[in-house]
């Protein structure tokens, strides 16, 4: 979902590394375009995760904004229904500043988003106030798990790891969300000073020794640190984690796949491994096997060409072709030493509008109301596929607060109109309760 709020080198990634072919790829038909969009270099790495001299928290809106209107919400019941929502929660908002996650990154103060939280012009994820709001939203609204952003460990200068620790995890709240490791492996290697080698350019190439090493490693500290906590995300017993941008590797990535999983099971976990892996027009079934359950970031596929797209009901179109084709290629497909087949777990991208953080690459794919946003998330809920003995259908929405890029489904405030791409203020979680249902793991 990064030149650094992650969004724009996501952008920037994508466009380069759609560009190149996937290993030994087999055409697909095509959705919009028989090729991806023309690849742009990757903007200069900006680290969002610096602190601030001095962090503010500001709780309430400008006088100029109103909080929504909501009246209480009844407790959902304390087990889910068959949608299995997942969320991004992002961690790494850090106040006002050029290093806040709301403001440019050269200090000018212009601000990055169109959007206004309802949470307050700016935020902090190092506030417990704030994590309690989100996890409250999310159970009261039918999202039953956060995935989050992973980027380095703890002892990395400026670590997520930190808010995860001791922010999220110390939420009072907890109990009511579930939760899973969202890694971003790409991120990893760019902010890890003993990586810094790496090139990333042409895709993740496992032949490289640091990148292998570092991957499997990663695989087995997420296992010892955080999938014995008890609201950590599990299909029947197997922790789920997500891997971003899967679908950029290259090389020795099935035998660093095998080991991380054994190494994993030495720990005592049989873990569940969902792929950001879906092309628009290629299909390399030895990739998509490595997954248990193979799905995509958003609608911006690699491989598709949405500059004609006006709006979310255009992409929905689109979206809803491309995963009819993936679903026909992986029916069959068994995930890589296993009997069992490959799950499709679709996402849920309510709009894209990037335009006043990412100057040189603006995507504006907007909602244009209420019903274009239910179209796609109907989308997602058409392709999900059960899994486990619970057959849960697990939904990625991405992402719960990705506001650089207006992807969000956190409330904003009552600030103008809502559509096209305004401050819809709870519509998105309105869309989620109504589609995937009210029933959470909230207690």
């Amino acid at each position: 979902m990064n030149s650094k709020i992650r969004a724009a080198f996501l952008i920037g990634m994508t466009l380069m590394l759609a560009a190149c072919s996937a290993p030994t790829p087999t055409a697909i038909p095509e959705v919009n375009s028989p090729a991806a969009s023309t690849p742009t270099s990757a903007p200069d790495v900006y680290n969002p995760y610096l602190p601030t001299a001095t962090e503010v928290y500001n709780p309430y809106l400008p006088a100029r904004t109103s909080t929504p209107a909501r009246l209480p919400t009844v407790p959902p019941p304390s087990m889910p229904n068959d949608y299995i929502v997942i969320a991004q929660l992002n961690l790494w908002f850090n106040g006002f500043g050029c290093h806040g996650g709301f403001e440019a990154f050269d200090c000018s103060g212009r601000r990055t988003t169109p959007l206004t939280p309802a949470l307050g012009q700016v935020y902090s994820s190092a506030n417990p106030k704030v994590i309690q709001q989100q996890i409250d939203w999310a159970y009261q609204n039918g999202v039953d798990a956060f995935s989050i952003e992973w980027t380095t460990p703890r002892e990395v200068q400026a670590s997520l790891e930190v808010n995860i620790d001791d922010a999220f995890l110390k939420a009072p709240n907890l109990s009511k969300i579930r939760w899973c490791i969202f890694y971003d492996f790409i991120l990893r290697m760019d902010q890890t000073p003993s990586l810094k080698g790496i090139n990333i350019s042409r895709g993740v190439n496992f032949d490289d020794p640091k990148v292998y090493d570092t991957f499997v490693a990663d695989m087995v500290h997420f296992a010892k640190k955080y999938y014995g906590q008890a609201q950590y995300l599990k299909i029947d017993e197997r922790p789920v984690i997500y891997l971003w941008s899967t679908w950029s590797w290259k090389g020795k990535y099935a035998e660093a796949v095998a080991e991380a999983r054994q190494k994993v099971k030495d720990e005592g976990y049989d873990v569940f491994i969902v792929g950001d892996v879906i092309w628009a027009n290629q299909f390399d079934p030895k990739l998509a096997s490595q997954f248990d359950g193979n799905s995509t970031f958003t609608f911006l596929l690699p491989g598709i060409d949405g500059s004609k797209w006006k709006n979310v009901q255009d992409a929905s179109v689109d979206m809803d072709r491309a995963y009819k084709v993936w679903s026909g290629r992986v029916s069959k497909l068994t995930v890589a030493g296993r009997a069992d087949l490959v799950n499709i777990q679709p996402s849920f991208t309510p709009q894209f509008d990037n335009r006043k953080f990412d100057y040189g690459n603006p995507i504006y794919v907007p909602a244009e109301s209420k019903e274009q946003v239910i179209a796609m998330a109907n989308v997602a809920a058409k392709y999900a596929q059960p899994v486990g003995s619970q057959n849960w259908k697990l939904i990625w929405v991405n992402t719960w607060n990705n506001w650089a890029e207006t992807t969000t489904i956190e409330p904003t405030a009552d600030d103008g109109p809502k559509y096209p791409a305004g401050n819809y203020q709870f519509d998105m979680l309105d869309i989620i309760r109504e589609i995937f249902g009210t029933a959470t793991f909230g207690q």
